[in-house]
């Protein structure tokens, strides 16, 4: 009970303030703490991680570090430029009070059994994890949102503190989950979008998907070109013809 309570205060004070209009939600649980991020900023996360042409996580992965740093941190986060090699120590993101430690994975909830199982070994040198994911949001009317929103994708981290690598991994894991499902439910309703289904992508399909979308994106304006000119070549034959017609 007592550890439940200082637990519980403690995620509250590591919380970061956020402004209303932000498009950002954030949900406290008992062991840890989910947050989202959607809207142009999210799109324009993405088209970063496009542009890098690769699939290498650790490209990926400090695009979040400085994602996170400024969109929810507010800067305050000093990162760790050295390269990296590997058996070496490093620290994600370094701040007054804390350290973070960031997992950036492409299978959402299925790789995090393998993460916390290694958590005494990440809280050795960290205060907090934070394990983030991408959802795509998929809508009958695709381009309703894009017009209102820009954003098919959003942004999940799931926040730990210390503190879980003394709990029950599967108990932890049940938790996580079934907390996983609400939350995702709040969001959609919290980002002002119904959804009719949601899918979950790795971070190299969903750029694959991307560019597939563009390429097909710009054939049917291809296709929908061709048939505004033969369109216009049939107006011009059924005008010709009238005027034959007349004489």
């Amino acid at each position: 009970m007592f550890f439940n309570l200082n637990l519980l205060l403690y995620l509250m004070n590591s919380s970061k303030p956020v402004t209303p209009s932000r498009p950002f939600y954030s949900k406290g649980c008992k062991n840890f703490r989910f947050l989202a991020f959607w809207s142009k900023k999210i799109t324009k996360f993405v088209d970063q991680i496009e542009k890098t042409g690769t699939n290498v996580r650790v490209t990926h992965h400090d695009l979040l570090v400085n994602f996170v740093n400024k969109e929810y941190l507010d800067g305050e986060g000093e990162l760790d430029h050295e390269k990296r090699v590997k058996g070496s120590k490093h620290d994600d993101l370094s701040l007054p009070s804390k350290v973070i430690e960031f997992k950036f994975r492409s299978s959402a909830l299925t790789s995090l059994p393998g993460v916390l199982r290694n958590a005494k070994g990440i809280f050795t040198r960290n205060n907090f994890l934070y394990f983030a994911y991408f959802r795509r949001r998929t809508k009958k009317d695709k381009n309703k949102i894009i017009k209102t929103r820009g954003c098919l994708y959003y942004l999940i981290i799931i926040v730990f503190p210390k503190e879980i690598e003394h709990l029950n991994l599967k108990v932890l894991l049940k938790e996580i989950r079934k907390e996983e499902i609400n939350f995702t439910k709040e969001v959609a309703q919290k980002s002002g979008i119904d959804m009719d289904d949601e899918e979950l992508y790795a971070v190299g399909n969903m750029i694959k998907e991307i560019q597939l979308e563009r390429k097909l994106d710009e054939k049917d304006k291809t296709i929908e070109e061709k048939d505004k000119k033969l369109e216009q070549k049939d107006k011009i034959i059924e005008r010709l013809k009238r005027e034959l017609n007349r004489k």
